[in-house]
């Protein structure tokens, strides 16, 4: 951690956080040094308009599932605001989650059912639609931040990194809250006093910074990790105004928590501290580890290779080419985003639980690190050449996996809410597998699934249904199937090759297949392999 951070110095006359002991006209230095930076109105419409329309196209080429986070801890839980049904799962019913994140969606589909347009499509676009908006700012505020820390030259290349990068237009239209946490913290890292930038950063840009960090922790507690970094080398570097720093980032946060509190001690009927509950089961409790458990190693050998494919080499670069070069103000402020990386995937290391997802929000980050390191490629031929390079292999990766890979367990609801006559569903698969009445949405439906709530009870041989399921499908059907037979059953093809399953299932209960959707041409869970089945009775 670097402990050269200015001095910052609150000056009430020009409400200024600046170096100590140096002084700045504000007519004409601070000009003078932001010249060079500044975009024209017209430009700044331009890229944000391309980002937006990068995202509506991105959104409406997001036709596959990727993490069950994206509908049963977002749009449908928002869904059940508005409407009044579907499935909440144990996260809510632990007070785990901030209804912040999902009450945007609820807001939305609010509007949709005042314009009575909820049978329609309206319901399915509208939330990714938005989502698209939100990517678009988290673009635009990535391209700013890149140039505020580099200059106006890596423009071309941070906007290539970006609306290029495979990961990013796989997750930027899903409706995760990690999408939101990372729109938030970029938005907050573009006003925060990053290494003495520009020579100065006003009190109101800092108190904006103290807002949206805020916020990005509401959407996850984990991304208080970043906040903590930044704001401990922000006290260390500030030994001149110490006191203001810690006194309006406690405002700020108290102001931010504050509204947190009530927001969902108003939701869930008494007093909630989500963040407190949210570290004490998934972190204390480890009950994060019922989903997964991965070496320590993962993020390195695994999780940033996966996500930068291609770009990796260019990020390795480009951080690099920060910590080595001479000191600049700039150059400062770029080695800070290299140590946050490092910090952030180190504490995450330490984890247990690890997702790809889980460091989207510092991938903007490294995207920057990625066009500063092609940028600083000195033959204009070989730039050219990778940007082809990254082009042909980042986009590609992309549509694929947005168009083809895991589309049928979407497919399927979409098909079963076209149905005119349908009583009741039962999905034989893991737990989650596909969209629930947020998709569906009809409230006369009896829907159910295998269900994989976690022992909060603490119970050490516990076995959740879904498991038992798979255990033996055959044996579960014949002797512990505690439900109705429903009008139409959903599983994987995998399970009907299960010749006990299929005689049980068609011979038995009558079940014939009525439509039949792809899902993928390959699939790392066994369970989950070949194509989405319907069956009806």
């Amino acid at each position: 951690m670097t402990t050269d951070h200015p001095d910052l110095r609150h000056r009430a006359s020009s409400s200024r956080l600046q170096p100590k002991g140096e002084a700045i006209d504000d007519k004409k230095d601070t000009h003078a040094i932001l010249g060079k930076q500044q975009s024209t109105h017209t430009s700044k419409l331009f890229i944000l308009g391309l980002c937006l329309t990068h995202r509506l196209v991105n959104a409406f080429f997001t036709r596959t599932y990727d993490n069950p986070d994206e509908y049963w801890q977002a749009q449908e839980v928002a869904h059940h605001m508005v409407f009044g049904y579907g499935y909440i799962t144990w996260e809510w019913q632990s007070c785990i989650r901030s209804f912040a994140h999902p009450m945007l969606f609820a807001m939305l589909y609010k509007l949709v059912a005042w314009l009575h347009l909820d049978q329609t499509m309206a319901l399915i676009w509208a939330p990714k639609l938005l989502q698209a908006c939100f990517a678009a700012v988290t673009d635009y505020a990535t391209y700013n931040l890149a140039k505020r820390v580099i200059n106006q030259t890596i423009a071309p290349y941070i906007l290539l990194t970006t609306l290029c990068s495979w990961y990013n237009y796989f997750i930027a239209a899903r409706t995760l809250s990690n999408a939101m946490e990372a729109m938030f913290t970029v938005s907050a890292l573009n006003y925060w006093p990053l290494a003495n930038i520009n020579k100065t950063t006003s009190i109101r840009d800092y108190r904006v910074a103290l807002l949206l960090a805020g916020l990005a922790c509401v959407m996850r507690p984990t991304n208080g990790l970043i906040w903590l970094f930044l704001g401990v080398q922000l006290i260390i570097g500030s030994s001149g105004r110490r006191v203001a720093v810690i006194f309006n980032a406690a405002i700020i946060v108290s102001l931010v928590v504050t509204g947190d509190i009530l927001l969902n001690s108003w939701m869930y009927g008494e007093l909630v501290l989500t963040p407190l509950n949210f570290v004490k089961v998934n972190v204390l409790d480890s009950i994060s580890l019922i989903y997964g458990v991965h070496p320590w190693h993962w993020y390195l050998s695994q999780g940033v290779p996966v996500v930068l494919t291609t770009l990796l080499p260019f990020t390795l670069f480009g951080g690099y080419k920060a910590m080595v070069s001479v000191d600049s103000d700039n150059t400062k402020a770029q080695r800070v985003l290299v140590q946050l990386v490092v910090w952030v995937l180190a504490v995450y290391s330490l984890l247990s639980h690890k997702e790809f997802r889980f460091i989207y929000p510092i991938l903007p980050i490294m995207l920057i690190l990625a066009a500063s390191g092609l940028a600083q490629i000195n033959s204009t031929k070989r730039r050219t050449a990778i940007a082809l390079l990254l082009v042909f292999t980042q986009l590609p990766t992309a549509f694929y996996l947005n168009l083809w890979h895991q589309r049928g367990v979407v497919d399927v609801m979409l098909w079963l809410r076209d149905q005119p006559e349908l009583s009741s569903v039962g999905v034989l698969m893991p737990c989650h597998s596909t969209p629930w009445q947020s998709v569906v949405h009809k409230p006369d439906t009896n829907m159910w699934f295998l269900t994989c709530e976690p022992p909060l009870d603490g119970e050490k041989d516990y076995v959740d249904e879904a498991d038992r399921f798979y255990a033996d499908p055959a044996k579960f059907l014949s002797e512990d199937f505690d439900k109705e037979w429903p009008s139409h059953l959903l599983m994987f093809e995998q399970l009907l090759e299960n010749n006990h399953v299929a005689h049980i299932l068609k011979d038995q209960q009558g079940y014939h297949e009525c439509a039949r959707f792809f899902n993928s041409h390959f699939h790392d869970d066994w369970r989950r392999q070949g194509d989405v089945i319907a069956l009806c009775k």
